[in-house]
């Protein structure tokens, strides 16, 4: 996979970002504080980055829909498409400005905060994260373990709405004096409880 990643330079920080988060996955990645050096031709280097690229990323913002280069890029990229039906446009929307005409078709990521990007690194690359991988087992597991007698009555290894493995176990008296056995997550706040 080769990913051609367009913004406008106010939205570089995130775009370099999500380029790193790329790189770390294996992922060749055309950005164009790391393919272009001073003396390069801006037009030659981008028509290259673009030919190559298999999937194009959209930094879409207020700032990337008034920018004549992303214009063009999002253009050059659309024309390769028409002709190459393998071709990827991922539209990674940081405001709520509408996408262009040709490029809403596709479906695409919003990004709100910065834990959105390794969600989205997962989804383009068909990876999933560490998290996302840990809570599926888990899930697996209880299908798997749910006729088997446990003295855990809530054999939680990770979170199910997270899957962080920070999880606190108590007991807890109701008004009523029953007493329950509690489970939640220090990160995400999930919790769970039954009687005992």
């Amino acid at each position: 996979m080769q990913v051609f990643i367009s913004h406008n330079k106010a939205d570089a920080e995130t775009a370099r970002l999500f380029a790193t988060m790329l790189t770390e996955r294996g992922v060749g990645v055309w950005f164009d504080e790391w393919d272009l050096r001073p003396g390069d031709s801006i037009m030659q280097g981008v028509e290259n980055g673009l030919g190559n690229a298999d999937v194009f990323l959209l930094f879409w913002s207020v700032r990337a829909a008034a920018s004549q280069w992303v214009g063009t890029e999002v253009r050059a990229y659309l024309r390769r498409r028409v002709d190459d039906g393998t071709l990827r446009i991922v539209p990674m929307m940081l405001d709520d400005t509408p996408l262009p005409v040709l490029v809403a078709e596709y479906r695409g990521l919003g990004i709100t905060k910065d834990a959105d990007l390794d969600h989205a690194a997962a989804q383009i690359t068909g990876t999933m994260t560490n998290r996302e991988f840990i809570r599926r087992l888990q899930e697996r597991l209880l299908e798997l373990t749910a006729d088997i007698p446990s003295t855990d009555p809530l054999p939680y290894l990770v979170c199910p709405t997270c899957g962080s493995d920070k999880l606190e176990r108590s007991t807890q008296h109701d008004r009523r004096g029953d007493q329950y056995y509690c489970i939640a997550c220090n990160e995400c706040n999930w919790s769970a409880a039954t009687e005992i």
